[in-house]
C-alpha cells in the first residue's frame, strides 16, 4: 500500500465531524512512514490533486502537523 493510501485510510477511521484528519510525526511513525512529514505532505497533496479526489491536504501555516480534509 502507497503512503496515500496509507493516510487516506487512516482518515476515513479517524475524521471528525466536519471531515478533518490531522497527521503529526508521531501519526505518520504510527503508520510506519519514515519520511519527514511534509514530504509526505506533499506526496499526498500531489497524488490527490492528480486523482482530482475529493480530499485535500492543508497546513493552515502550521510548521508541526497538516491536515487531510473531506472537500464539500
Amino acid at each position: 500500500m502507497g503512503i496515500t493510501e496509507q493516510i487516506l485510510t487512516d482518515h476515513a477511521t479517524r475524521k471528525d465531524g466536519e471531515g478533518v484528519t490531522w497527521f503529526t510525526a508521531a501519526d505518520l511513525a504510527r503508520l510506519g512512514i519514515r519520511d519527514a512529514l511534509f514530504t509526505v505532505m506533499q506526496t499526498v497533496q500531489h497524488t490527490l490533486r492528480m486523482r482530482r479526489a475529493r480530499q485535500v491536504v492543508e497546513s493552515h501555516g502550521c510548521t508541526d502537523r497538516w491536515s487531510v480534509q473531506d472537500a464539500h
